[in-house]
């Protein structure tokens, strides 16, 4: 699969994303101007103290 299989994408954060220096340009390398349905949310914490992003990708490829 690729990234043309992405049909949603959730992300939480547990702190402010640097949207135009460091994600956007990311995202547009992976995915180009067809972006899969996303989810974004800041909270304050995750399962594990050392993480501060969290990234939850589906796909799906039919036959």
């Amino acid at each position: 699969m690729d990234a043309d299989n992405v049909t949603k994408v959730n992300i939480w954060a547990i702190e402010e994303i640097d949207w135009d220096n460091v994600f956007y340009p990311l995202w547009d390398d992976l995915f180009g101007s067809n972006y899969p349905s996303m989810t974004i949310g800041y909270i304050s914490a995750l399962g594990m103290p050392e993480i501060k992003i969290e990234i939850e990708i589906h796909a799906a490829k039919g036959e």
